[in-house]
């Protein structure tokens, strides 16, 4: 039983380790624990809210699951150790009477050693038990202060993000919007500029999003702060201009251009934040200009296809965050008159 729990410790003290070190230091997603830890819980606020983004029971998703990981670290470093302590009945004494302490004493010892505050009631049974202390101290000092301070950044990131989708939003609040607003009737130079800040944007969004993946479920139940919804709208516009051709100028590269700064974000996308739906969006689109280029339906319907997979993709992001694609495209679609 002393062996088993020793290992049962180690091994909880390895794992939380690593996820520490791959959630908060390496930037690739994060650790395995964290990333399920963070799905389960957004899966009960998506439950509460009753799967829609304009719940605002699924705005407090975000920070809930970033309290709840920093904890649990915690927590978990705490367990392991006070498995090890607990293997052997006289790690830890009573610094008076020389006895061993109880079960709870043990627990208590580890719990104030991790966090320094310590008074001197009990302590290490032997110099063994005294080095297992000194390393315990100096871990938690570690990771327990590296966990704490993930908190920071993360919460800079939410803001960044947030800043995105305003950013996006003031484009326009749907793809037809931002194509619209952008066109003076020759060219998009309207939106060149804005294009440069914005592919500066969306590229320090991808990182922050590998670098923090619980950044995530940071929701907005407004869709103007909504960046999966305005991402999506932004690509939506790509796709318009791609397939119709708009921008025939020597500047359409600000277009492909901002397309491969949004392949390099869909790509890090994966099955957890986007799901897998089967068939892409619909595409409402003709006659959104005057001077729109006319295209076959089998020309359309070719390159449409060859974007399924990144549409669905989108969807799906749009989807897991409470959103419908109407959400995206409602203004698109022309009402038909009485």
């Amino acid at each position: 039983m002393e062996t088993f729990m020793i290992i049962i410790g180690i091994l909880l003290l390895v794992v939380v380790c690593i996820d520490i070190i791959k959630t908060v230091i390496f930037i690739d997603g994060g650790g395995t624990f964290s990333k399920i830890l963070a799905a389960r819980i957004w899966q009960i606020f998506y439950l509460i809210g009753g799967r829609k983004g304009s719940s605002k029971v699924l705005t407090y998703a975000g920070g809930t699951i970033l309290i709840v990981l920093v904890l649990s670290w915690i927590l978990i470093i705490w367990t392991g150790y006070s498995l090890i302590f607990l293997s052997v009945h006289d790690s830890v004494v009573d610094a008076t009477t020389g006895t061993p302490a109880s079960t709870v004493g043990n627990i208590y010892y580890v719990g104030y050693t991790l966090t320094s505050l310590g008074n001197g009631d009990l302590k290490s049974g032997s110099d063994f038990w005294r080095i297992i202390s000194n390393i315990m101290g100096v871990s938690s000092m570690f990771f327990v202060t590296l966990g704490i301070s993930y908190l920071l950044p993360v919460l800079q990131a939410v803001i960044a993000k947030r800043t995105l989708a305003v950013y996006i939003a003031k484009l326009g609040k749907t793809p037809v919007e931002i194509i619209r607003n952008g066109w003076n009737g020759k060219d998009f130079s309207a939106l060149y500029e804005r294009f440069g800040t914005l592919e500066t944007m969306l590229i320090q969004h991808t990182e922050r999003h590998l670098a923090y993946p619980v950044l995530h479920y940071f929701h907005s139940n407004i869709q103007e702060y909504s960046a999966p919804l305005q991402l999506a709208a932004l690509d939506e516009a790509i796709t318009i201009q791609e397939i119709y051709k708009l921008d025939k100028t020597d500047n359409a590269y600000h277009w492909k251009v901002l397309k491969g700064t949004l392949d390099n974000y869909i790509s890090r996308l994966d099955g957890t934040f986007t799901g897998t739906p089967d068939e892409a969006p619909s595409f409402p689109y003709d006659n959104i200009i005057e001077t729109i280029t006319s295209i076959s339906e089998e020309e359309k319907n070719e390159k449409l296809r060859e974007l399924k997979k990144r549409r669905c993709k989108l969807l799906g992001l749009i989807n897991k965050d409470g959103w419908d694609w109407n959400d995206l495209i409602e203004e698109s679609i022309p009402k038909e008159s009485n």
